[in-house]
């Protein structure tokens, strides 16, 4: 089977293809033919070498969609189930979606029913398990107003999306006045553009903080005293707030992170996203063999929604 593997640290060229053995199942993991997996920010990341907590050579990739391939007898999944698996170390502590075939702990293959294609199906692991995990934090009701900062990344128009269903009022920030259009199409009631300090007195009832610290204390001043904060990405590229005070806050501030992901959680999110049929914009799709070209796509100026790759081009439906 192919592998693309992360040896060093390097730009989107770095990927070494590999001819590896098929795994085996073991009586706790089982093996996941990968069908197709989307491109992620935190891999760039890695790949660039600013995830002092990889250690190479590995496979990385958070998340993949796909069959099983082979299993134990006690798993509780069977041979051919369509299934998701996202974080809790794949891709990180081992190996991940960027090869054909992956060994997955078998609590960490979610069983999912849907007639999508494995396109789409790939554009719904991490971007909506995150919003959805994030929205839940804010304890909204309908007809609630909500911020999304970060609103044109993937896991933000998943918020979007979710949050429209939801019956919130959305209001989303971009950097990019192009993007400001599409925004609006994809159902945000409002959208501001994002100079680091937001032209509006608006307070908000709950705020998505996706950008992250660089952007922080200007969310938390457009939160209303009893709403929350919850910070979920790093967009602004840094993770430490200097010279923090905690007598800053208004409202509450949390965080929600997906590396542990919560089954039940998970599920509650499928379940939303069946009921509604959502899933993201397809901007590009690649073979696995072209996997550091996803990477160079996702570095440039790209459209709203998601890159993805396909790992086996030999459908199984």
């Amino acid at each position: 089977m192919l592998a693309m593997v992360l040896n060093h640290p390097g730009d989107a060229n770095v990927f070494d293809p590999e001819d590896r053995p098929i795994p085996k199942a073991t009586a706790t993991k089982s093996v996941l033919k990968i069908m197709a997996f989307g491109i992620n920010h935190a891999e760039l990341i890695t790949r660039a070498g600013g995830s002092p907590d990889v250690h190479l050579p590995r496979v990385i990739g958070i998340e993949a969609v796909g069959v099983i391939y082979e299993t134990s007898a006690n798993s509780g999944l069977q041979s051919n189930q369509k299934v998701m698996t996202l974080m809790g170390g794949f891709g990180r502590a081992f190996d991940g979606s960027y090869e054909a075939y992956a060994l997955v702990p078998n609590d960490q293959l979610y069983p999912v029913e849907s007639d999508l294609s494995w396109e789409a199906l790939a554009t719904i692991p991490e971007s909506f398990y995150t919003a959805y995990g994030s929205l839940c934090k804010l304890h909204l009701n309908q007809g609630d107003q909500l911020l999304i900062r970060g609103g044109s990344s993937s896991v933000g128009l998943a918020a979007l999306l979710m949050a429209k269903t939801l019956g919130l009022q959305v209001t989303v920030t971009t950097r990019d006045k192009t993007k400001v259009t599409k925004l609006r199409q994809f159902g945000a009631d409002h959208v501001l553009i994002d100079q680091g300090e937001l032209a509006t007195r608006t307070q908000f009832a709950g705020v998505i903080e996706l950008v992250g610290v660089t952007t922080l204390l200007d969310s938390m001043r457009h939160v209303k005293p009893n709403g929350y904060v919850v910070v979920t990405g790093g967009l602004g590229g840094q993770w430490v707030l200097p010279n923090f005070s905690p007598f800053s806050i208004q409202g509450y501030l949390t965080n929600f992170q997906s590396t542990h992901v919560n089954a039940g959680l998970f599920q509650a999110m499928l379940a939303l996203v069946a009921k509604h049929h959502l899933s993201l914009p397809i901007i590009q799709q690649f073979d696995l063999a072209h996997v550091g070209a996803a990477h160079a796509a996702l570095e440039k100026p790209h459209d709203l929604g998601k890159i993805i790759v396909i790992a086996n081009t030999n459908r199984v439906r």
